[in-house]
């Protein structure tokens, strides 16, 4: 914008003269924000001849620019030429923003009483000065901690210089001073962690200082976000062990990294977490086999006995003070194993003699090649009885040979034993009874039973009759 001048005209009452007021705009000061100004205050005639003298203070002036006022008299004047009445010069401080926009007026008072000379006249107007740039303003894109953002820079004048700032959460420094360039590229501090450890980001504030040379224009500022990246918990598998606690099932097998089944005592420990870029520890969140503790800090668990028959992965999450989140997991080697089982082959040889035979087909869980067999016995008695044998032992898959009374039924206990436990069977052996029995000594039939009479006909141990057996040959 350039430079301002601005007029003012008004003729006097009487008709017989014109005033003008001239304002000038000289020269404006970027560092002082001002205007310097200049201006003149003419009488002229507007016919020859209307002259006139010595009215003292009958006639006076006053000029206002911006409030500030010149004055003075007209005492005499000559009718034929344009005479200056006052001029003078004056600064104008401008807003903050750089414009301004002053009033000037003028006023002539007569109290002469004579017809000849100028009368009252008066004028005002506003008057637009030229423009001062004023402050630079300053944005910034957001950024992560550690790298970088951009700060740009938007000068009204290419003189300008500028010193930026930075201002963290207590943290300030200065980024660079007095610049030329419009884009700078800063390096958030990584010292900003500290003071966010509990968040994943903040508000950093920057400072834009413009400067003329060395005086300080004024100053803006602009906001951006950091934020905090790469920093999830350090954590790893390697700090979860496990063992078996159980150092009766460690002794068979001989290594407390096999849990077995039902059997082992599973412990699991770990260490400690570590927070990133000042960030603390806030939870353990452990998952196995479907269930989640939680813990505030690194320790041991005992899951007591597992019922699981294969490998399974124990989980931990490991949350920090800002919310972020490290999952690791370990294998649990796990080696299945559930009592021994057999099937159970017995008889009476013909379903009724005193031969009875046996065999039991045994199978148990390998556990990764520990386990084996270690007894199968056999004790039995009576039923009516109340204490049983002694107890005998078995092969595994091969038939055993008994006699035992037909007339009576017997209770059996077969014991199976592996290294890791015990498993009972319990059975019934029935009387040898056949369907039908012809006994050539008493010369009797029974049905379900052995006859007891001679010569008598018996169902289910009942003797019906009696009757004579003839041998015919």
């Amino acid at each position: 914008m350039a430079l301002q001048t601005k007029t003012l005209t008004a003729n006097g009452s009487k008709g017989h003269h014109k005033f003008t007021l001239t304002v000038d705009e000289n020269s404006t000061s970027t560092s002082g924000n001002t205007s310097s100004l200049s201006f003149s205050f003419k009488l002229s005639p507007l016919q020859n001849g209307w002259d006139w003298y010595s009215y003292g203070t009958r006639i006076s002036y006053s000029i206002n620019i911006n409030g500030q006022v010149f004055s003075g008299y007209i005492s005499q004047y000559d009718g034929s030429s344009t005479v200056t009445l006052a001029s003078s010069s004056l600064n104008v401080t401008h807003n903050d923003d750089g414009n301004k926009t002053i009033n000037i007026s003028f006023n002539v008072s007569d109290s002469s009483g004579a017809n000849y000379t100028c009368g009252n006249a008066s004028s005002s107007t506003n008057m637009i000065l030229t423009f001062i740039p004023r402050k630079s303003s300053v944005s910034a894109t957001n950024a992560n901690i550690g790298s970088k953002t951009t700060i740009s820079i938007s000068r009204a004048s290419s003189s300008f210089t500028h010193t930026l700032k930075y201002s963290f959460s207590g943290l300030s420094g200065t980024i660079v001073s007095k610049t030329s360039s419009t884009s700078v590229s800063w390096t958030v501090p990584t010292s900003f962690y500290a003071k966010i450890p509990n968040a994943k980001s903040g508000t950093c504030t920057i400072t834009c200082e413009t400067y003329s040379g060395n005086t300080l224009i004024g100053s803006s500022t602009c906001t951006f976000t950091v934020s905090v990246v790469n920093s999830n918990p350090t954590f790893s598998s390697s700090q979860i062990t496990y063992l078996d606690s159980n150092t009766t099932i460690t002794n068979i097998t001989g290594n407390n990294q096999h849990i077995v089944r039902n059997l082992s005592n599973l412990r699991v420990t770990f260490t400690s977490a570590t927070g990133k870029n000042s960030a603390t520890i806030s939870k353990y969140e452990v998952t196995f086999n479907g269930s989640t503790k939680t813990l505030t800090s690194a320790g041991t668990i005992d899951y007591g006995t597992v019922n699981l028959s294969q490998n399974t992965s124990i989980s931990i999450k490991v949350t920090d003070s800002r919310g972020n989140t490290t999952t690791v997991s370990k294998t649990i080697t796990i080696l299945d194993w559930v009592l021994p089982s057999a099937v159970l082959t017995y008889g009476r040889v013909n379903n009724y003699e005193d031969e009875t035979k046996l065999k039991v087909q045994v199978s148990i869980s390998s556990v990764n090649g520990k386990n084996s067999i270690q007894s199968i016995q056999y004790r039995y008695k009576k039923t009516t009885d109340t204490s049983y044998s002694s107890y005998a032992n078995l092969s595994n898959n091969t038939e055993t040979t008994l006699l035992l009374d037909k007339l009576y039924a017997w209770d059996f206990q077969v014991v199976i034993k592996d290294k890791f436990g015990t498993k009972t069977y319990n059975f019934v052996l029935a009387k040898g009874i056949p369907i039908m029995f012809i006994d050539i000594n008493l010369k009797s039939v029974g049905v379900n039973c052995f006859p007891t009479s001679e010569s008598s006909f018996a169902v289910n141990g009942s003797e019906f009759l009696e009757y004579e057996i003839v041998d015919e040959w």
